[in-house]
C-alpha cells in the first residue's frame, strides 16, 4: 500500500498503518545504518532509533515531501550521532558493517575501496543514489543541499570511480 494511503489511515487513528509503514521501510533503513555504523548491534539500534524519532515527530511531517527521504534524513542524523558517540571510544572500521561469513567478490571489495577513497560528500550521494535507490531530489532532501549540488557531486564521484576502477 502506498505511503499516502497509510498516512490517511494514520490520520484517521488507525495505528496498524504505522506498523505497515515500519515494515515497509525498516529493511532499507537498516541497510543504510549498516553502512554508517561500526557493527550490527549499532546498526539495529540506529534503525530502531530512526523509527522512534519518526514516530515522535510524525505530526510535524504528515506528508510534507517524501516520507522515504524524510526517514533517510533521520537515519543519517542518527548514524552521525552514533559516530560522535564512538569517536571518543573505538574508531569506526573502514567500509561499514558486513555480515560475518559473507564472502565478498573481488569486484565488491574493489568497489568498497573505491568508495572509501571518495570524499564523504560524494560517497554519501553515491550510496543514497545507487545503493539505496533514492531519486536525486530525495538525495537532495536527505542531505539538505540544493539539487544542483547533488548532481555535481554525483558527476564528480562517478568520474573518480571510473578512474579508480
Amino acid at each position: 500500500m502506498p505511503d499516502e494511503e497509510l498516512f490517511k489511515r494514520l490520520e484517521g487513528g488507525d495505528l496498524s498503518a504505522l506498523d505497515e509503514l515500519v515494515r515497509a521501510h525498516y529493511p532499507e533503513i537498516l541497510s543504510y545504518c549498516r553502512r554508517h555504523t561500526p557493527d550490527e548491534q549499532s546498526a539495529e539500534d540506529a534503525a530502531q532509533e530512526t523509527f522512534l524519532k519518526a514516530v515522535r515527530h510524525l505530526g510535524a511531517y504528515m506528508q510534507r515531501g517524501k516520507f522515504r527521504a524524510w526517514l533517510y534524513k533521520i537515519a543519517a542524523n542518527t548514524c552521525t550521532d552514533c559516530y560522535r558517540k564512538n569517536r571518543a571510544g573505538d574508531p569506526l572500521p573502514e567500509g561499514g558493517y558486513t555480515d560475518p561469513g559473507f564472502e565478498r567478490a573481488e569486484l565488491a571489495q574493489d568497489l568498497d575501496a573505491a568508495l572509501a577513497a571518495l570524499p564523504d560528500a560524494q560517497r554519501e550521494v553515491v550510496l543514497l543514489r545507487y545503493i539505496h535507490d533514492l531519486k536525486l531530489r530525495e538525495v537532495s532532501e536527505v542531505l539538505d543541499v540544493p539539487l544542483r549540488t547533488v548532481q555535481s557531486r554525483e558527476r564528480a564521484a562517478l568520474r573518480a570511480l571510473r578512474k579508480l576502477l
